[in-house]
């Protein structure tokens, strides 16, 4: 084999093995482990602190029942939250919404205590919910 085509094949085998190894790299800072937990980059999804409700309107008049709350979050944030509400405590949640920062006006409940709980997202990796606050 000529010169010229031993470097051309060595080029093309390095290529090759550069693209796989980028690959698994990529692969790698994705990989999801148990229900309920995410990776981001590498790092782990944190629970975001205990919901703490800021107002709430519990009557029914307008708009219906409301509660602002916000909560903490150890920095960098994530790219999102998602934002749930129950009728029991810890019991079977329901999506309120989505949002960008640490806090959140959801809809009650008429008529019963609503419980609200949060999560960090980051594109579709989920990190665990956090402790639920009672609102109305």
């Amino acid at each position: 084999m000529s010169t010229r085509r031993v470097v051309l094949a060595a080029a093309m085998v390095a290529a090759a093995w550069t693209t796989v190894i980028s690959g698994l790299v990529a692969e790698a800072a994705w990989q999801k482990s148990g229900s309920g937990t995410g990776y981001a980059v590498a790092a782990k999804l944190q629970t975001p602190g205990q919901p703490v409700l800021d107002d709430a309107k519990c009557n029914n008049g307008g708009s219906g029942p409301t509660a602002t709350v916000h909560w903490s979050y150890p920095a960098p944030l994530p790219p999102g939250f998602e934002v749930f509400t129950a009728t029991a405590k810890n019991g079977p949640v329901t999506s309120a919404g989505t949002t960008t920062t640490t806090s959140a006006t959801v809809a009650l409940s008429s008529n019963k205590t609503t419980y609200v709980s949060v999560r960090a997202t980051a594109g579709a990796w989920r990190g665990p919910r956090s402790p639920e606050v009672a609102a109305c």
